[in-house]
C-alpha cells in the first residue's frame, strides 16, 4: 500500500520568505513528489497573498475562524490523498467534510468579517470528476481560504495562536483508552501537518520573540509527526496520545512567551 508519508519532505522553503507571500504560499500545500516526511508543499502555484495586521492584540474571533480553516485545509489534503491513492472512506469523501462539519460553524463569522463565501467553490469540489478536473477544482477552494484568511488581516499572535488552537483539536482526535480510529487518527495527522506548514511561516518573523516560539514549536511538531505510524491504515492505530499532549502544552508554554 502507498505511504502518504513518502510524498512529504523537509521544510525549508518557506524560511526567509516574507511573512505575507510566505502564507500565501502555504496555500497551496498538497500533493508532492516522493522524499521523506515533515511538511507538504504543494506542486500547484497558488498566488494570493495574506496581509498580516501590525499590531500585537489578539482577537479570538479571528483565532477562531482561522482555526477552522486549517480544518477546512486538512480535509481537503485528506481528500486530494484519497484521491490519488485510489482510497476510499466510510463517512464519504473527505473533500465532503467541510460543509458537513466546519463551514456550518464559522459561515457566519465569515461573512461578518467580509470573507467571501467558500461554499459553491466546496460543493464543485464535491462533484468529484477526474484528477486533473478535481485538481483544478481543488486548487480554487484553496486560492479562496488564503484569500479568508487575508481577509481576516490576522495578526501575527492571532495566526500564532491559531496553530495553538489546532495541536489542541488534534489532542481530541486521539483516543486515551486505546487505538484510534484510522478517520479520527488521519484527521489529527492532516491536522498537524496544515499546522507545521503555518509555523514556518512565523520563524523569519521580524519579532525575536514570536520567531523563536515558532522554530521551538517546529522543532517540537517535527518530533511528534515522525514519531507518528503512517495514515494510510486500514485498522485502528495504537498511539499513546501523551506525545500529543505534550506537545500542545509546550505550544501553549511557548505562546505565552509572546
Amino acid at each position: 500500500m502507498p505511504s502518504f508519508r513518502s510524498r512529504w519532505f523537509p521544510v525549508s522553503f518557506f524560511q526567509g520568505m516574507n511573512i505575507a507571500v510566505a502564507i500565501g504560499a502555504c496555500a497551496s500545500f498538497a500533493l508532492t513528489s516522493p522524499v521523506s516526511a515533515q511538511v507538504v508543499r504543494s506542486v500547484i502555484p497558488v498566488q494570493p497573498v495574506v496581509i498580516l495586521a501590525e499590531a500585537s492584540a489578539t482577537n479570538p474571533e479571528t483565532v477562531r475562524l482561522l482555526t477552522a480553516l486549517g480544518k477546512v485545509e486538512s480535509d481537503l489534503q485528506l481528500g486530494m490523498l484519497f484521491m490519488h491513492d485510489g482510497l476510499t472512506n466510510p463517512e464519504g469523501s473527505h473533500f465532503t467534510h467541510p460543509r458537513n462539519e466546519t463551514i456550518p460553524g464559522i459561515k457566519d463569522g465569515l461573512a461578518a468579517a467580509g470573507v467571501a463565501d467558500i461554499e459553491p467553490l466546496l460543493v464543485t469540489l464535491e462533484g468529484g470528476g477526474d484528477a486533473a478536473t478535481v485538481t483544478t477544482n481543488y486548487q480554487a477552494v484553496i486560492t479562496a481560504l488564503a484569500m479568508a484568511r487575508s481577509t481576516l488581516k490576522p495578526t501575527d499572535r492571532d495566526f500564532l495562536l491559531s496553530i495553538v488552537a489546532q495541536a489542541e483539536a488534534v489532542v481530541g482526535e486521539i483516543n486515551a483508552a486505546g487505538p484510534t480510529e484510522v478517520n479520527n487518527y488521519q484527521d489529527a495527522w492532516a491536522m498537524l501537518m496544515v499546522a507545521r506548514g503555518q509555523v514556518d511561516l512565523l520563524m523569519g518573523n521580524s519579532d525575536p520573540a514570536i520567531a523563536k516560539a515558532a522554530t521551538d514549536m517546529g522543532m517540537a511538531l517535527d518530533d511528534v509527526i515522525l514519531s507518528m505510524p503512517d495514515p494510510n491504515v486500514a485498522a485502528p492505530v495504537e498511539f499513546d496520545p501523551a506525545p500529543i499532549n505534550a506537545l500542545k502544552e509546550k505550544m501553549e508554554a511557548l505562546a505565552g512567551t509572546i
